[in-house]
């Protein structure tokens, strides 16, 4: 036999179309996809009109098809079969792009927070000026993180998989009334930030000043950081305002408690003397 130029050994035509010889030999023993021409000599022959059906054959089995699945699309071999099959996985890969960039947008997340973690010093409050934020708020908890307040976690943690689609942690609000009490534990609710792919939310936290302090070590460091924060507002003339919002930096890396950092972000205000106040 001649072999003619348009014409494909298996290794030939499998280095053209980037796969291994050894698939190319499977596809033809199961019947998915035969070469056009087997010679006396029992030689293999593609045509170079076969990449085609070939190129089908691996974006099928890319998006997601088993080797059966095609086999029985190749039986039916209708237009209407391959436009519902397209529409069908054109849906699931859709689903899986917006799936990736909520992980995508969960691990920059994660990342920046890290990054965070790694410039807190213990002691130390700056004034940041904060945008407006959406964020979700759980059932009222008692602060107790007893088996109830465990509970309304628990609540949460689902609503807000349901949502994002991917778990993540939350934080815990507590009031600014609270905190001047001295009751530094009494919060009020846990809280997570809103993302920009969803109209879901509860409150806003608004836009304006902030004091951040970040607690390096357990919970019964707090009080001593919060103490802190009240000290700094009264000695820079400021009032606190609204809710204080704590989220831990680094559950991710984590190796005992006592390397838990806290971010604490409490709103502010600048107070106005009392003679800069002018009266008609």
């Amino acid at each position: 036999m001649t072999k003619k130029k348009y014409l494909y050994t298996t290794g030939q035509f499998a280095k053209l179309n980037g796969i291994n010889k050894r698939t190319l030999h499977y596809y033809d023993e199961i019947g998915l996809f035969s070469p056009d021409i087997k010679g006396e000599n029992g030689y293999r022959y593609y045509t170079c009109f076969q990449t085609v059906q070939l190129e089908l054959i691996l974006i099928l089995r890319k998006i997601g098809l088993s080797i059966e699945e095609i086999v029985r699309y190749q039986q039916r071999t209708l237009g209407a079969s391959f436009a519902e099959l397209s529409e069908e996985r054109k849906a699931l890969i859709d689903k899986s792009i917006r799936e990736l960039l909520n992980t995508k947008a969960f691990l920059e997340q994660k990342s920046q927070k890290l990054s965070l973690s790694l410039t807190a010093k213990e002691g130390e409050i700056e004034t940041v000026m904060l945008p407006e934020q959406r964020i979700l708020l759980s059932d009222p908890i008692t602060g107790a993180y007893d088996d109830s307040d465990f509970a309304v976690a628990g609540d949460f943690s689902l609503r807000l998989k349901s949502i994002f689609g991917l778990y993540d942690n939350f934080g815990s609000r507590i009031s600014v009334e609270k905190i001047s009490a001295g009751n530094y534990t009494d919060y009020n609710c846990f809280f997570a930030y809103g993302r920009e792919d969803t109209e879901v939310f509860d409150a806003v936290r608004p836009a304006g000043m902030y004091l951040r302090a970040f607690c390096l070590g357990g919970w019964k460091k707090l009080e001593k950081t919060y103490q802190n924060i009240c000290t700094f507002a009264k000695e820079n003339q400021m009032e606190l305002v609204g809710y204080s919002y704590e989220e831990g930096l680094n559950e991710m890396s984590l190796q005992s408690r006592d390397d838990y950092i806290t971010m604490i972000t409490v709103g502010c205000r600048k107070n106005v003397p009392k003679e800069a106040v002018h009266t008609e």
